[in-house]
């Protein structure tokens, strides 16, 4: 094949470019499809939390509502555990925050009242009224990680307060302070959980995220350059959750962000770019035997870059065929062929290369090729100066157009 190609620029009409555009959307459909999956899911996920919340807080405020039996504050308590009771169950996102809302406020009630009742009893019934002050840590997870000096402050002041049953000023203001210690305590822990949560949300999210984009990619074959590191990043991701370590989490999942959606565009990229080099393959295809061409069997070849397949001329005479796709404006078809029919000339303006057999032969090819769709502004031969040999269509329009050879 000779080492200066022909080529041309094509462009895509209307019809062409709505088969693009098809193709990003069934594409965006199907990531659209996949993450509405991972979504309900993930809400599913929520709202049986959301409910195991419910149900133990509807537990804790019975057995306060038990406890507080002729004191002052059990018709409160009642009424707090019924309103828990009564909550209504989530069925979207945005109910599963509202629920998320009244669960935190209720819980801060439920806090007050054992609180309220915890002194109360502390008149009557002092141990009693220490077990009912840290009642609310029953059942609290992580309080140690997520607040040690606050959890070594509360088993400080519980033995301190033992201590002092008996004394009626001494028990009181440290049966105080321990109520004030839990819920400090609580609600500290509470924010932090709550903060894990969301940044475990938007770890899924991304995952699902990454899950889709490699999965496309790898349905077409390309190769995403970070995927094991991006994944490998995905895994330490997933292990901040038992670390404690928010601010790193939080700095590693916007990492990871960008990336993600770094990595999401230079696919759609590449997706899109392989979309058109397959439909100038078809186009050419279906072309080139009008054109008075053959395509050879199974001579397609997919490099990184390019698609190169081989169309012989009737004497058999192969050109190379090399489809490129740049940006939206960029796609290019470049020829190659052994060089038989290439003749040079010496004239007045110099030495004059032309190749007028194989020449109008893609001619006729680019006038089959528009009526495919896709339109080839002339012919160029690369590393040669001066204007392109126009597009055939147009050249046959033009009397005494038989200064088109190449210089």
């Amino acid at each position: 094949m000779s080492g200066s190609p022909m080529y041309t620029t094509v462009a895509f009409n209307n019809a062409r470019r709505a088969e693009l555009e098809a193709a990003r959307r069934r594409r965006a459909e199907e990531r659209r499809r996949r993450r509405e999956e991972h979504r309900q899911r993930r809400l599913a996920a929520g709202i049986r939390a959301a409910d195991v919340r419910r149900d133990t807080l509807t537990a804790r405020l019975g057995e306060l509502a038990d406890m507080s039996r002729g004191l002052p504050q059990q018709a409160q308590v009642t009424a707090a555990r019924n309103q828990v009771v009564d909550l209504r169950r989530p069925t979207d996102e945005a109910g599963l925050r509202r629920i998320g809302r009244e669960l935190r406020g209720a819980e801060r009630r439920a806090d007050e009242l054992t609180v309220a009742v915890s002194r109360e009893l502390s008149r009557q019934e002092q141990g009693r009224a220490v077990e009912l002050a840290v009642a609310p840590l029953r059942g609290l997870a992580d309080g140690q990680q997520f607040d040690p000096v606050g959890h070594r402050t509360i088993a400080s002041l519980v033995d301190e307060t033992r201590r002092r049953a008996g004394d009626p000023r001494g028990f009181a203001d440290l049966h105080q302070r321990l109520g004030e210690a839990v819920g400090a305590h609580l609600e500290t822990v509470r924010d932090r959980q709550a903060h894990l949560l969301r940044l475990a949300t938007e770890t899924d999210e991304l995952a699902a995220q990454l899950v889709d984009v490699l999965a496309d990619a790898a349905a077409a074959g390309v190769q995403v350059a970070e995927e094991s590191a991006l994944r490998a990043e995905l895994t330490g991701l997933r292990h901040e959750a038992s670390s404690g370590n928010v601010d790193r989490w939080e700095r590693r999942v916007a990492g990871l962000r960008d990336r993600v959606e770094a990595v999401t565009e230079a696919t759609d990229e590449r997706l899109d770019q392989l979309d058109r080099m397959a439909l100038i393959v078809e186009a050419a295809s279906a072309a080139l035997p009008a054109a008075g061409l053959r395509v050879v069997p199974d001579s397609l070849a997919e490099r990184a870059d390019s698609v190169v397949f081989v169309a012989e001329r009737a004497d058999g005479s192969p050109v190379e065929m090399t489809v490129y796709a740049g940006d939206t404006d960029g796609n290019r078809l470049e020829y190659r062929t052994d060089g038989s029919d290439i003749v040079v000339e010496n004239t007045v303006d110099g030495v004059i290369s032309r190749c007028d057999l194989t020449e109008e032969l893609l001619e006729r090819f680019h006038t089959e090729l528009a009526d495919q769709g896709v339109a080839a502004d002339g012919l160029h031969w690369e590393g040669k100066p001066g204007q392109p040999r126009p597009p055939a269509v147009e050249a046959l329009r033009r009397p005494g157009h038989d200064d088109r050879s190449r210089s």
